[in-house]
């Protein structure tokens, strides 16, 4: 085989392999439910809200409270841009990931506009306060794949 052929083949096997990670990971994101974050509790509230994420009641209204029992009611959210979509922690402590960041890849998004809240759970920081953590119902049509 000429150099330019094995070149060719390996390209194409290269290729094949990212569009099945790919399919996989979008085809994992849209089974079930995934989750969000939509901010930080310290002590004192809020630090910070993500930006881009409005927290809506039962009745569509906008919840901007810090306190566990009112977010609880949430049901759902207003996403004004793309949002990366991930493993739910539950009410656990979060695992410690590796040190040096990986290189970047293709990971699953749910696209802006307004998703059904399942539950809200608040997965507690090693060094004090907590995440709020939104598990989403998550249409496919919904997922996309982005480069973090």
């Amino acid at each position: 085989m000429s150099a330019l052929r094995i070149s060719m083949v390996r390209t194409a096997i290269a290729a094949g392999l990212v569009l099945a990670a790919s399919a996989s990971a979008l085809a994992q994101a849209a089974n079930g439910s995934q989750c969000i974050l939509a901010g930080r509790l310290g002590d004192t509230g809020w630090a910070p809200r993500l930006a881009g994420v409005q927290l809506l009641g039962a009745d569509g209204r906008a919840i901007v409270s810090s306190d566990k029992q009112v977010l609880a009611g949430v049901k759902q959210v207003r996403l004004a841009s793309p949002a990366l979509l991930s493993r739910c922690d539950g009410n656990g402590e979060l695992a410690l990931g590796p040190d040096p960041a990986g290189p970047k890849s293709a990971v699953p998004a749910i696209g802006a506009g307004v998703v059904a809240v399942e539950s809200v759970n608040f997965p507690k920081l090693r060094r004090g306060g907590e995440l709020v953590e939104l598990k989403l119902t998550v249409p496919a049509e919904r997922v996309s794949m982005v480069t973090r």
